[in-house]
């Protein structure tokens, strides 16, 4: 019988890290850390370690890898497997890393006479992937952070075969909201066309999100589109796993080519840059004083010590999680016996599928 230790991730925004044991065997599935001043570890011990035969990675964002080090610090010799995508983008290479190759993707790949796996697509964040675990004789699923309608990435659930899993993981970040992306990014669009002569910047992070907003605005403005060198390995992985994309490679051998070169400055350019970077942010506004500031999600004018003008910056808020529509959906389509919520202040580990319902059932 599964035994399932939430070590982090659950009734808060970050550190995910699950614990799951069986038969005196044991998998984690990611290690992460919080994204604060801290970067608080999950609540890991040299116990939990010493049962861990196998740990499990989804993408390589910090929240889900950041405490690998921590793993190896407690002892962990063992196998860490991800996609090759994610070993490439790890900002600290990874010892007995394991990848698999795409053309893998839902086939069981067996790791020892207990555990065996498939994979496929999360839409998260390119090489990002959820998995289906065969644990003795029990099954999981671990969505990862899953993303449903990405303007460039697919996301694939399992063959539906008759499944029922012991237990589901399930991403349950924009529990809160509702929201279509493609929609967001017509009404970016919009605005950047009610705004001609202003430069238009967005703050953003390596994610699937900046790729998206991106790619779509070169496809649907005549501006120019700048992407600041922190950021441009992001579209160089792109360009390798054609296999994990909707778009087709024409559009991204043409962003490559007309808004990753050089070229000359204008008046009215697109601008994506880090969006920890305040200092470059604040050059940037010196320059162009008349920019727009497009913030994106969480990460918001809040975080900056800087104080924007009323008419300075818009929110929109582009999905980067399942929204509430999106997890009822998923846990439709995921038959489990329990089912974990996690990636959300607004869930727990008793939150279960009906009083998500809760509120459409009233």
């Amino acid at each position: 019988m599964l035994n399932v230790e939430v070590l982090g991730g659950v009734g808060e925004y970050g550190r995910n890290c699950f614990f799951i044991e069986n038969n005196g065997h044991a998998i984690l599935l990611d290690c992460g850390v919080m994204h604060n001043r801290q970067k608080t570890p999950p609540n890991l011990t040299r116990a939990h370690v010493a049962k861990v035969d196998v740990v499990f990675i989804s993408h390589s964002h910090t929240d889900h890898v950041g405490a690998l080090p921590l793993l190896e610090t407690l002892g962990y010799t063992g196998p860490i497997i991800m996609s090759a995508m994610t070993a490439q983008q790890l900002k600290q290479p990874c010892k007995h890393t394991r990848t698999f190759k795409p053309e893998s993707i839902g086939k069981w790949l067996v790791v020892n006479n207990c555990l065996a796996f498939q994979w496929g697509y999360s839409g998260h964040l390119i090489g990002s992937v959820w998995y289906k675990i065969r644990f003795f004789e029990e099954v999981i699923f671990y969505s990862g952070d899953y993303v449903v309608d990405s303007f460039l990435l697919k996301a694939e659930l399992p063959i539906e075969d008759g499944t029922v899993y012991d237990v589901a993981i399930i991403d349950s970040g924009h529990v809160e909201k509702r929201i279509k992306n493609l929609e967001v990014l017509q009404q970016i669009t919009e605005y950047i066309h009610a705004n001609p002569g202003s430069p238009i910047i967005f703050p953003s992070s390596f994610s699937g999100k900046t790729a998206d907003i991106a790619t779509y605005l070169f496809q649907h403005t005549t501006r120019a589109v700048h992407v600041d060198h922190d950021l441009l390995s992001l579209f160089d992985n792109y360009d390798r796993a054609p296999e994990n994309l909707l778009a087709t490679k024409t559009l991204l051998q043409q962003f490559k080519l007309e808004c990753l070169a050089k070229k000359t400055e204008s008046e009215n350019a697109i601008y994506f840059m880090p969006e920890r970077d305040e200092a470059k942010l604040v050059e940037l506004l010196n320059n162009k004083s008349t920019a727009k500031v497009i913030f994106t999600g969480y990460w918001n004018k809040g975080e900056y010590k800087m104080r924007f003008s009323k008419n300075q910056f818009k929110d929109f808020f582009y999905k980067t999680h399942p929204d509430y529509h999106d997890i009822i959906a998923l846990s439709q389509k995921i038959h489990a016996h329990k089912t974990i919520y996690f990636h959300s202040s607004l869930t727990n580990s008793e939150t279960t599928f009906l009083q998500l319902l809760k509120e459409e059932i009233i």
